[in-house]
């Protein structure tokens, strides 16, 4: 067994230099002074006046201090290098804040990539005056959730400015007052920034369970592991800028307080923000107990016995399961037709049960959640704007149909630079999405309700993971179609009914995703669609479009069937069997996921057949 602690040992090693390529590319605020002490400006850069400050606005948490020298030196930064958001990073912040740091905040990505979410110390940011306007936000002392949501939400509103993006990190020359504890409001900044408390308690679960099997597996090697998981803060903070004011105690002793820090963590009294967002999970209780008084039934149309798509009646049973994503009662059909291989959810959900089963999945409870799975799908969002690009298309104008909260958008502009981008949705996302300035022009309602007055409007118009989640994707089509002039064109992205994944991993294949998944069109009946609507097919993507993480994704919803969180608002008082499930499927969550995901990269290549996703573009010809 000596491999398993040579392996931890390892990995250990690998994720510290990570996260200390990640610390030294911080910038350090060029202030200077004796230990912090007394900060004096270096005269690197014109501070102006002391007026000359107006234009930027600070943030503060709560019991945290900043010098008149050190707020003008940082305004001064700002504006020097055209930054609309300035977070200020403490140089001695503890270990578990500065980790917490390193894990959330790649500096390359935060300065680059259009989706990056963002990330701080949560001691301090300087932060331009209109885009506090455009936000909301009154410069004040924040408590951590406020603060940690605030964060979040700033880093979406930043402009772009040249390649980069107007938000930054830099590590300053103060200190925390040493009576803070290390872990105090840890929990609520988490929550507020929409990172999972229970995962990132999980995770760090996982690899100190990892450490203590290692010592059970060799003794003499499980102790390297264990001395290399107590060296992980000096491999990470050694020659950063960050100089944790604990170090050394939270090295020699990282055995012992790992745990406790779990403790404080988990059990630290909840701040103002955590209160309100409680009160909020007891509102959706009480709306779920009154949307469940009369059961789920109501919630779907009468059975059909033809093809939704064809007609035919020659209809098989493909699968029954529950829902995957949030675990709300119910359970769902998928029937195949053997003519035509359409695959659709049989009973369908009628309004009210579509409704249902929708909210809180993007919005509600889950927006911040939600944005860190949308911001991690950038290079999907890429990759249909590059399938634009390489049919040479520059298109003026491009509607992006079911925009959400319009991350395909902000992308795009990236690669497509001269075109400008709206949306339609019909929730609030999309209002939200224009705020921030991702969308020229948001339209709100369904496609039905707006095709007449949008029509001739734009150049392409693309339906991205759209048609799947509508009760009548052939309506869609029709009024998409009507919708664009001679010469325009149609991207359509859906999930490939004809996966092999799709036939091994059945209900825990993320393409069937139920129950939001209504319709799964193969992609011959798409083409031969849009070719009897007077569309020509311009270019097709199959394997190419497949995304890594069927493998993954399973592993995911396994768990999530195994042990879904106990506190939702749709179901009762959760039981100690189902606590323990839950914790032990937030403890496997990382170690399992990062696991498959790397058999995801392995295997892909090695399967044959179409992937789990494809992409249609189609042009609509003149006449």
């Amino acid at each position: 067994m000596i491999w398993l602690p040579l392996a931890v040992a390892a990995g250990l090693a690998a994720n510290a230099l990570r996260l200390r390529r990640r610390l030294r590319a911080l910038p350090r605020l060029p202030v200077s002074g004796r230990r912090g002490r007394s900060l004096r400006w270096d005269g690197s850069y014109d501070t102006g006046t002391p007026g000359h400050d107006d234009s930027y606005g600070l943030l503060l948490a709560e019991g945290a201090v900043v010098s008149g020298q050190l707020r003008r030196a940082a305004c001064a930064y700002a504006r020097h290098h055209g930054l609309q958001v300035l977070d200020l990073v403490p140089r001695d912040l503890p270990v578990e804040r500065a980790l917490d740091l390193a894990r959330g905040a790649d500096r390359r990505a935060y300065r680059t990539d259009p989706l990056a979410l963002g990330h701080g110390a949560g001691y301090a940011t300087v932060v331009d005056e209109d885009l506090l306007q455009r936000t909301g936000t009154r410069p004040r002392a924040l408590d951590p959730g406020e603060y940690g949501a605030v964060t979040l939400r700033l880093r979406q509103y930043a402009r772009a400015h040249g390649d980069a993006y107007a938000a930054d990190l830099a590590v300053v020359p103060t200190r925390l007052p040493r009576r803070v504890p290390s872990c105090a409001g840890r929990r609520a900044w988490l929550r507020g920034l929409g990172v999972s408390v229970r995962w990132t308690v999980g995770a760090s679960m996982a690899s100190y369970a990892l450490v203590l099997a290692s010592l059970a597996a060799s003794p003499r090697w499980g102790a390297l592991t264990a001395a290399v998981y107590c060296a992980v803060p000096y491999l990470v903070f050694t020659g950063a800028p960050v100089s944790p004011r604990d170090l050394h105690r939270m090295a020699l002793l990282r055995l012992l307080l790992t745990p406790w820090n779990w403790w404080r963590t988990l059990t630290d009294a909840p701040c103002p923000w955590e209160r309100r967002r409680e009160q909020a999970l007891a509102d959706a209780r009480e709306w779920y107990g009154t949307a469940l008084a009369d059961g789920v039934e109501r919630f779907f149309h009468p059975r059909r016995d033809d093809c939704p798509w064809c007609g035919a009646r020659a209809l098989q049973h493909h699968m029954t399961t529950g829902d995957v994503v949030q675990a709300k009662p119910g359970r769902f059909t998928l029937d195949r037709c053997r003519e035509c291989g359409h695959v659709f959810q049989n009973p369908p959900l009628n309004a009210a049960g579509l409704e249902f089963y929708r909210r809180d999945v993007y919005d509600g409870l889950a927006a911040e959640s939600a944005e860190h799975a949308l911001a991690a799908q950038r290079r999907v969002h890429t990759a249909r704007a590059d399938m634009a690009a390489a049919a040479h298309l520059a298109p003026r104008t491009w509607l992006d149909v079911g925009t959400g909260h319009g991350h395909f958008c902000r992308a795009a502009r990236a690669v497509l630079p001269d075109t400008e981008f709206d949306g339609l949705d019909t929730g609030d996302g999309v209002l939200e999405a224009a705020a921030r300035g991702w969308l020229r022009r948001p339209h709100r309602g369904a496609l039905a309700d707006l095709a007449d007055e949008l029509a001739g409007r734009y150049d392409v118009i693309s339906m991205h993971r759209h048609l799947e989640q509508v009760p009548d994707p052939a309506t869609e089509l029709d009024l998409a179609v009507k919708m664009l002039p001679p010469g325009g064109h149609l991207l359509v992205e859906l999930p490939d009914p004809e996966c092999p994944a799709g036939r091994l991993l059945r209900r825990f294949w993320a393409g069937w995703l139920q129950p939001r998944h209504l319709h799964l069109i193969p992609i011959g009946n798409l083409e031969r669609a849009l070719t009897t609507r007077g569309m020509r097919i311009v270019a097709r993507q199959r394997r190419r479009a497949h995304r890594r993480h069927d493998l993954a994704s399973a592993a995911l919803i396994a768990l999530q069937a195994f042990g879904p969180p106990p506190a939702r608002p749709w179901a009762g008082r959760a039981g100690a069997s189902a606590r323990v499930r839950h914790a032990i499927a937030v403890a496997a969550a990382r170690p399992l996921g990062t696991a498959a995901a790397l058999l995801d990269r392995l295997l892909a290549p090695l399967v044959p057949g179409p992937g789990n996703t494809y992409r249609v573009l189609a042009r609509k010809d003149e006449g």
